[in-house]
């Protein structure tokens, strides 16, 4: 710009109309060149603004990646740790169905066991008691009144069938066939057994 400027006072000088003429190219150069300069700062501050704008976008966009991965990490650590309950649960239920059907048949078999033990178990303790021997004259008396009633229920008679005119006809009687002499010969034989 200077050189312009140099140029155009030397031509001021030398006073002709050629001269004249090279002022005013001189002059309209200047402008030219002027206008190219203020175009070409307007163009840098552009340049220098664009680039300002691109150096934030790309501090915003680091941020946001930044603040992404975090996020993905803290997304991961979630996901272990939900897969790490999940073994867990996994393996307990594994166990129980390992162990259920293993305490199934445990207790199946002890109340096998319990079933078949418990009448060995009672007939035991009924073979370990003491049999006393029954009293004859208690069996004897028992027998007795047994013959004796209306309606025995130790020796009841079979029912008598007889037949009349064709047509059968059955009678229940009592076992009444023993006599007073029949029941002095029975306790007779009973005090001969208990001296005997």
């Amino acid at each position: 710009m200077t050189v312009i400027v140099i140029a155009m006072l030397i031509l001021a000088n030398a006073g002709c109309d050629e001269n004249k003429r090279l002022a005013e190219q001189a002059e309209r150069h200047a402008a030219r060149q002027a206008e190219q300069n203020v175009r070409v700062a307007e163009m840098q501050r552009s340049v220098a603004e664009g680039a300002k704008q691109l150096v934030e976008a790309d501090a915003k966009a680091r941020t946001e990646i930044v603040e992404l991965q975090k996020g993905v990490q803290a997304e991961r650590a979630e996901i272990g740790r939900q897969r790490d309950l999940l073994e867990v649960d996994r393996r307990e239920i594994a166990a129980d169905r390992y162990l259920e059907p293993l305490m199934a048949a445990a207790i199946t078999q002890v109340g096998l066991l319990i079933a078949c033990v418990l009448p060995l178990i009672i007939c035991w303790h009924l073979l370990r008691q003491p049999i006393e021997p029954a009293d004859d004259g208690a069996v004897a008396e028992l027998l007795l009144q047994d013959m004796f009633s209306e309606s025995p229920l130790l020796l009841a008679a079979p029912p008598r069938v007889t037949v009349k005119h064709g047509r059968e006809e059955s009678t229940s009687e009592p076992f009444t066939a023993v006599t007073q002499s029949d029941t002095s010969s029975t306790k007779k034989g009973d005090s001969e057994c208990h001296t005997s």
